[in-house]
């Protein structure tokens, strides 16, 4: 009669056996979804993309018209999803950035060139999942975006059931909401600078585009950046007015001497970094 050992060696025996046969059915079972994933993200990654990235309120919405004129491929405006609240989000407090690789690349494989403000903080991102991926910041000076934000009827409204403006990109909840469009441009503007700059030695320079160039025609260095020939240079400005803007708040001209000087207190110096004076 077997001893109680040698029984229990056999069946532990018995059990690395099966184990080891599960295991290979199992391997064999998911070699070609793992082999369809690895030549999917090799695939993905070597096709070039570009991502512009902007503060909202600054042309992007011209942008992708005008690329769209030229008949250059694949340009969307906030793709959905947009990514909107995982923006905010991931700039309030960093989140797995494996799991938002992941998403991104599922969802922009297609893109040629995005423009997104609710992509700003996640440029990191945006290149480990596309490797070739090139970065386009947009801007406009503040002293129009604010006076545009500030003609939104319903302001107090408006700030209250945004999620941009739940957090800390916008500044102090209890500020005027003069204060905050000024925080809020200046906190996305700055992300956005320290990124790509953070990021250059991995994706080149970066195109620093304003408003005013834009829409004035002045797109030489854009051609050169996508690689794209821009024989429509100028359009007509696409979305003036469609939210609601009444141009009730005063230019900044106008403005007191009070105000003037809160505006280029909290974004003067990230305005002379873009070359505003």
């Amino acid at each position: 009669m077997p001893s109680m050992d040698s029984t229990l060696d056999e069946l532990i025996m018995r059990l690395r056996v099966d184990h080891r046969a599960n295991y290979k059915r199992k391997i064999l079972r998911q070699l070609p979804k793992s082999c369809y994933r690895i030549i999917f993200a090799r695939h993905v990654s070597a096709r070039q993309h570009f991502f512009c990235q902007n503060s909202g309120g600054c042309g992007s919405t011209y942008l992708i018209e005008l690329l769209r004129d030229n008949d250059v491929p694949n340009c969307f405006h906030e793709k959905d999803p947009d990514l909107n609240q995982i923006g905010i989000e991931h700039y309030e407090s960093p989140l797995k950035s494996s799991q938002l690789v992941k998403l991104i690349r599922q969802t922009r494989r297609d893109v040629l060139l995005e423009a997104n403000n609710r992509l700003f903080s996640l440029s990191d991102q945006l290149l480990a999942a596309f490797p070739r991926a090139r970065f386009i910041h947009l801007h406009r000076d503040p002293r129009s975006v604010v006076v545009s934000n500030l003609s939104k009827p319903e302001i107090e409204k408006y700030l209250s059931s945004n999620i941009r403006f739940q957090g800390s990109l916008a500044g102090p909840h209890q500020a005027r909401p003069l204060v905050r469009f000024c925080h809020y441009w200046n906190n996305i503007n700055r992300r956005i600078i320290g990124d790509l700059q953070r990021l250059h030695p991995q994706t080149g320079p970066h195109l620093s585009l304003s408003f005013d160039d834009l829409v004035e025609g002045r797109v030489d260095a854009l051609e050169r950046f996508i690689g794209h020939r821009l024989v429509h240079r100028r359009r007509g400005v696409a979305n003036r007015g469609r939210v609601g803007s009444s141009g009730r708040f005063p230019r900044f001209s106008e403005w007191s001497d009070t105000d003037r000087q809160t505006l280029m207190d909290i974004c003067g110096d990230t305005m002379s970094r873009l070359g505003y004076e």
